[in-house]
């Protein structure tokens, strides 16, 4: 059996890049407020959260270098290729922290009772408190933290290459279909 490896090649240029990111750094401020908020972790973990991104992001933008590849086609747009494990830690990351957000919205408003629904059968493995289900949440906003920061610091690391390649000071490989195959 042979697995061929998923490689995201896409053009790059600065606007799209500081789209993505804001995008991404707006979903995780929603996605954590409803963990405070609607979930109901305690606010003192704010700080742990900002330290975990903070060294993630520096950790991040310090080796984004040995997965971020560049290319140049033949009319000369560039091209980058995040790498596997950057793409996989976002999608890990962020449909994890909604699957959290949706159970969350569902035991704190009550639904299963106004359904009708006994919700003994229905969150058993939550039982009558919802202390598991916080400490779940905050084991995933970690996870989504984690993989916000390292988009994050491959972002910057990305326009840094951006602006040495347009400005000649940094050569990439020529012809991206060649070398994704």
């Amino acid at each position: 059996m042979r697995f061929k490896s998923v490689r995201q090649v896409q053009k790059i240029n600065k606007k799209k890049v500081i789209i993505h990111s804001v995008i991404q750094f707006a979903l995780t401020l929603l996605l954590l407020y409803s963990s405070f908020f609607i979930i109901g972790v305690p606010i003192g973990f704010i700080v742990p959260y900002v330290a975990v991104f903070i060294i993630v992001l520096y950790l991040s933008n310090k080796y984004a270098d040995k997965t971020l590849r560049f290319y140049k086609n033949n009319k000369g747009l560039i091209f980058v290729d995040l790498g596997w494990f950057s793409n996989f830690s976002y999608i890990l990351a962020t449909v994890t922290r909604l699957i959290i957000t949706s159970l969350g919205m569902i035991i704190r408003f009550e639904i299963p009772e106004k359904m009708g629904i006994e919700p003994g059968l229905t969150f058993s493995l939550f039982g009558e408190t919802l202390a598991i289900f916080i400490v779940a949440t905050i084991i995933f906003d970690f996870l989504l933290i984690y993989g916000k920061a390292t988009l994050a610091g491959m972002h910057r690391r990305m326009l840094i290459h951006y602006k040495l390649i347009l400005s000649g000071k940094e050569i990439v490989k020529d012809d991206v279909n060649k070398e994704s195959k």
